[in-house]
């Protein structure tokens, strides 16, 4: 014969524990992230309101930017986006960025993936997946390598 109150204490203990591990695995995971999250969507609202220089900011001098035939530096990559995703000084297209997930490479290095997603303009919506590799310098955390597609 089941005891009822011996089910539910069971019942309620399980659940806590439950809440507790998911709880610790936000807690993880906002610490993995160290405000990189933040960072990178500050750079969204620079592209959308035409600030190209405000969006490469959070990339390192010798950050690297993979292309089709191999890896440019941050002035090209600048340029590459100045003149093909920009109509004077302003986006040809708005930005957003989705599904970002960071994972800590060590202690001085994180992986950042997501999607981004280029819409408006009466273009056609422009989508891919990209991979940051984040450092932390002696100015903060950088975006050393892109690969974007």
């Amino acid at each position: 014969m089941f005891d009822r109150n011996r089910v539910r204490v069971w019942a309620l203990a399980a659940t806590l524990l439950t809440v507790a591990i998911s709880g610790k695995a936000s807690e993880g995971q906002a610490a993995a992230d160290d405000g990189l999250t933040s960072q990178l969507l500050a750079t969204v609202q620079a592209w959308n309101t035409g600030d190209l220089d405000g969006f490469v900011a959070p990339y390192a001098e010798a950050s690297t930017y993979m292309t089709p035939a191999g890896p440019i530096g941050k002035a090209a990559m600048l340029a590459r986006y100045r003149t093909r995703y920009f109509t004077g000084s302003r986006p040809d297209q708005q930005l957003r960025f989705e599904e970002l997930v960071v994972r800590p490479l060590g202690t001085g290095h994180s992986l950042m993936t997501g999607r981004y997603v280029l819409a408006g303009g009466g273009k056609p919506e422009l989508t891919g997946r990209f991979t940051l590799v984040w450092a932390k310098l002696p100015e903060g955390w950088r975006i050393v390598h892109d690969h974007s597609s």
